[in-house]
């Protein structure tokens, strides 16, 4: 090896010498700084993200509520012909009322159950499994708005009759054998559409998967009758409380002329614009129920840490809910539903 070749080989060498360890200690120390940084940026980021979608699910939940109340409100009071609900009497069912002869329909008189009532915190429901005790009731009943041909043996149906020679004007039952009213031809092989009873309860439950102790979660839920008894399923979690207002049709022109809390009770001193109303029988009070204001107290499914909720919260009770203080965030959702089926008819 030449002198030369020997000075190149060494300086090469010194070209090539590793960090030293102050150039690694730096190193190390820049990298943890931005690690410390990006893993900061991570957390906060999926912090918010968190948060937004636990505020897009109350938001969710809320209006899913109103919808769905609102629709179903709608449809409240639908008895077939006009003509035949128009003219009926109206009877008042038990809340848990499953057997046929129990659902408030007769064919002589001609009786119709309310579309529409209510029930105040405290009332007594066996079959509304986790009912909250301060939890109002909300019944909701109807016919199928979809005919059917034939019935199904232990469905309850109502039929109609549009012929003029039929001695009755509604047959109500479970029985296919009392289905025997015809349509306008008169044909007695050409029998008139049977159409299935609806009744859906609405209330607030304490528990959304309610097995052993429950999860604790508020839950609106609705009872549906079903093959003789009542179906319950959730509506939409994380609703704390519900307030029902009613709006009374006081001259029979379909709009209201008064918001109550309770249309079974004298409300007199409070509806004064139609002084000539009788507000002696609750019955037709609450038959002339044509629109329903629909409050609902929505929170979010998980906590927020550092959260700090001193605010109230009117859904139109005299008294306030609230403050809760315990972390999580809340929002009322408030909508006016119309009961078409009752208000329609008298425009």
């Amino acid at each position: 090896m030449t002198r030369a070749h020997h000075a190149a080989v060494l300086h090469l060498r010194s070209r090539q010498r590793g960090f030293s360890l102050v150039e690694l200690m730096v190193a190390i120390t820049l990298t943890l700084i931005i690690l410390t940084a990006l893993s900061a940026l991570y957390l906060n980021t999926s912090t918010t993200r968190n948060e937004f979608a636990n505020s897009a699910d109350q938001m969710e939940n809320g209006r899913y509520v109103l919808d769905t109340m609102t629709r179903e409100l709608e449809l409240a009071g639908f008895f077939g012909p006009t003509n035949l609900s128009t003219k009926a009497l109206v009877s008042s069912p038990d809340v848990c009322a499953t057997d046929p002869s129990a659902l408030g329909f007769s064919g002589s008189p001609v009786t119709m159950p309310l579309g529409v009532q209510g029930f105040a915190p405290g009332t007594i429901a066996p079959c509304l499994s986790n009912l909250l005790a301060s939890s109002e009731i909300l019944v909701v009943r109807r016919v199928s708005t979809t005919p059917v041909s034939a019935a199904v043996t232990g469905t309850p149906y109502l039929q109609a009759s549009f012929c003029a020679s039929d001695t009755s004007q509604m047959v109500f039952g479970a029985s296919a054998a009392q289905f025997t009213l015809r349509t306008k031809t008169c044909d007695n092989t050409v029998p008139s559409a049977l159409r299935q009873a609806t009744v859906r309860i609405y209330y607030l439950a304490g528990c959304d998967q309610c097995g052993g102790s429950g999860d604790g979660v508020p839950t609106l839920k609705m009872a549906e009758l079903s093959n003789g008894a009542f179906q319950i399923q959730s509506v939409a979690v994380g609703i704390q409380d519900m307030h029902l207002i009613y709006g009374v049709d006081l001259d029979s022109n379909g709009s209201p002329d008064c918001y109550v809390a309770d249309p079974g009770s004298n409300n007199a001193a409070q509806c004064t614009t139609v002084t000539t109303y009788d507000w002696s029988v609750p019955l037709t009070n609450w038959k002339n129920v044509t629109a329903i204001r629909i409050g609902v107290l929505a929170r979010t499914s998980r906590k927020t840490n550092g959260w700090t909720d001193t605010r109230t919260y009117d859904l139109g009770r005299a008294q306030a809910a609230g403050p809760f203080n315990d972390g999580y965030k809340r929002h009322i959702y408030a909508q006016t539903a119309r009961l078409i089926n009752v208000a329609g008819n008298r425009e």
